[in-house]
């Protein structure tokens, strides 16, 4: 049931991905740079986007989705997708010979990803798009335009960026996946600042263990002093495990509790 609820819109989102409907009194003023054309290529994106997203929710190939599809589509359907510095180079065989600029203003929830996450950042550039001032934006697409029949909707080819669309869903997915991505991203984190500490405890009482006893006794006093500053300056360990407290400040705690201990095992084997 779940698989047959989502096909008949994939299909029709795949049917229609490459004409889009305008309004022109005839084929003959009909250039890259009409009104109508531009706002048909920013339509054509956002359906092959569409496209994209309905394909991927059934699959789960690349995205986990802990939300309605509807949640991905809204958001596909709010980008603001601009196209400027249009330019009609005459006809070729498979329409008129159009450039543009695209650009997409980046959702703030996807921006966050990305700052938690560089890695991030190419697939909503796709590699060749620039992120400047809160918008991705791809210069010098080359694309081919031309009139359906019913000299109404307008058939678009032969684009030298084929993946523009495919940015356009990842942006919206990680907007609309934010928290999820980020506190898993924040999880990994603590796990590895944690597994990073219980190493960094294990090589200090090794060294302990190692040191005469003549030497132990005599740091005995100064060791415990150390202990409680470094509860002091970083915090409780028995913080990192509760829930109660926030995942930043674990891993915080976890990372200079790491650090002072490393450093007083370079004291104690005389490295500093």
């Amino acid at each position: 049931m779940k698989l047959m609820k989502f096909i008949p819109a994939f299909i029709a989102l795949t049917c229609t991905a490459n004409a889009h409907a305008g309004f022109f009194s005839s084929s003959d003023d009909f250039k890259c740079g009409r009104e109508d054309a531009v706002k048909s290529l920013s339509d054509y994106f956002r359906s092959d986007a569409s496209g994209l997203l309905q394909s991927d929710y059934l699959t789960k190939g690349r995205y986990n989705y802990d939300k309605p599809v509807a949640d991905y589509q809204n958001e596909i359907n709010g980008l603001v997708v601009s196209v400027s510095n249009v330019s009609t180079s005459g006809n070729g065989s498979y329409g008129l010979n159009c450039s543009a600029t695209i650009s997409v203003k980046v959702p703030q929830e996807t921006l966050d990803v990305v700052s938690s996450n560089p890695n991030y950042l190419p697939s909503i550039t796709r590699g060749y798009g620039k992120l400047n001032n809160g918008s991705v934006v791809w210069n010098d697409v080359s694309y081919s335009a031309k009139l359906a029949d019913n000299g109404k909707d307008v058939i678009f080819s032969q684009f030298n960026r084929t993946d523009l669309s495919d940015a356009l869903f990842n942006i919206s997915a990680l907007s609309v996946n934010k928290n999820q991505i980020i506190n898993a991203q924040s999880k990994d984190n603590l796990d590895s600042a944690k597994a990073e500490y219980k190493n960094s405890d294990r090589n200090l009482n090794s060294v302990w263990r190692e040191l005469p006893d003549s030497s132990r006794n005599a740091l005995k006093k100064e060791q415990m002093a150390w202990i409680n500053e470094k509860v002091a300056k970083c915090g409780k360990l028995s913080d990192t495990e509760s829930n109660n407290v926030d995942m930043k400040h674990r891993i915080e705690i976890y990372q200079c509790q790491t650090k002072m201990t490393n450093d007083r095992i370079a004291f104690l084997i005389g490295d500093n």
